[in-house]
């Protein structure tokens, strides 16, 4: 089972608007709602590629039920801790005729101090039915910025190793708790380190400082350019997926994840951790919403993803 805290779920509204304008009246030629959430984005794709997944987070309101029944039609158990105030809602236009999206999220409830200390508990207990957890996503407000740290230790002590993708001060407070994967995008990566980065090399070297104070396995994600997979014993790689016809990016580094953690449940060897990963991304990105269709779609772009050594300068 693999246990996936989404601290801000809420509902994703995607639309699809040729000729996308502000001001002007549009009439969408298709559109989904779904739970969304990084997270939640995360356990969608998992359940996709056929793992056992738990998902635990905060919920809120008449978007509640919502998400835990559609979530439940795919296979996903929910332990969603209630609070007080309404889970937020988010917006994508995508606009195939000028390939852009415009994204619109509302801002994040507030949570109590009373609820927070809920989830830590929940947190607590379903690690116990758990190989391996991931944390995905930014927070309500009312979290402490140390939370995601200290839900690693949590962790940590309970023989669970965790996956960790999240940005600013939330990573940043993590890190020294030693998550055993992070996958911050190339900017996330920036902003941790405070400096541009080349590709390759500054990017092998800011994650092997990271790896230096305690993380496993860094996985930068570049948009179409892959994604670099740094370790400290197996190397360095660049993994470049195949092309296709990209209809959105979002969700692609949640499938991302998926992808990587679905591989290593299986014990499988990291050159097929990376090609799951890129493959899961890939498919996302040629998906109306924020996962794959199949797994067999994964599975047929399997082969085309090319991984590339990397040896870091001298």
């Amino acid at each position: 089972m693999i246990l996936v805290m989404c601290a801000n779920a809420g509902v994703d509204r995607t639309y699809e608007v040729e000729n996308f304008a502000a001001g002007s009246y549009h009439t969408p030629r298709r559109f989904r709602a779904d739970a969304g959430g990084k997270g939640v984005n995360v356990a969608r794709a998992l359940r996709t590629l056929g793992a056992e997944v738990l998902l635990v987070g905060f919920a809120g309101g008449i978007s509640q039920p919502f998400m835990a029944e559609k979530l439940a039609q795919q296979g996903i158990v929910t332990e969603f801790v209630s609070i007080g105030e309404e889970s937020r809602l988010c917006i994508n236009i995508i606009d195939p005729a000028n390939s852009s999206q415009t994204q619109l999220d509302e801002t994040s409830p507030l949570v109590t101090p009373d609820e927070v200390e809920r989830l830590k508990r929940q947190w607590r207990r379903l690690l116990d039915r758990s190989s391996m957890a991931i944390i995905s996503g930014s927070a309500p407000r009312g979290v402490p910025i140390h939370f995601y740290g200290e839900m690693v230790q949590v962790a940590r002590k309970k023989r669970v190793p965790v996956v960790l993708d999240a940005r600013d001060q939330l990573l940043a407070s993590a890190i020294d708790a030693a998550p055993e994967v992070i996958k911050p995008n190339l900017a996330e990566l920036q902003e941790l380190v405070g400096a541009p980065l080349a590709v390759p090399q500054g990017v092998m070297q800011a994650a092997n400082d990271l790896i230096a104070r305690g993380v496993r396995i860094v996985i930068v994600s570049m948009g179409k350019r892959g994604a670099i997979f740094v370790t400290p014993k197996q190397g360095c790689y660049w993994a470049v997926p195949p092309e296709i016809e990209a209809v959105s990016s979002v969700g692609c580094g949640d499938a991302m994840v998926a992808g990587f953690a679905a591989a290593s449940i299986r014990k499988q060897p990291l050159e097929q951790r990376i090609r799951w990963a890129v493959a899961t991304a890939t498919a996302a990105a040629s998906t109306f919403g924020a996962v794959p269709e199949s797994k067999k779609h994964v599975e047929d772009l399997l082969a085309g993803v090319r991984i590339e050594p990397l040896e870091p300068s001298t």
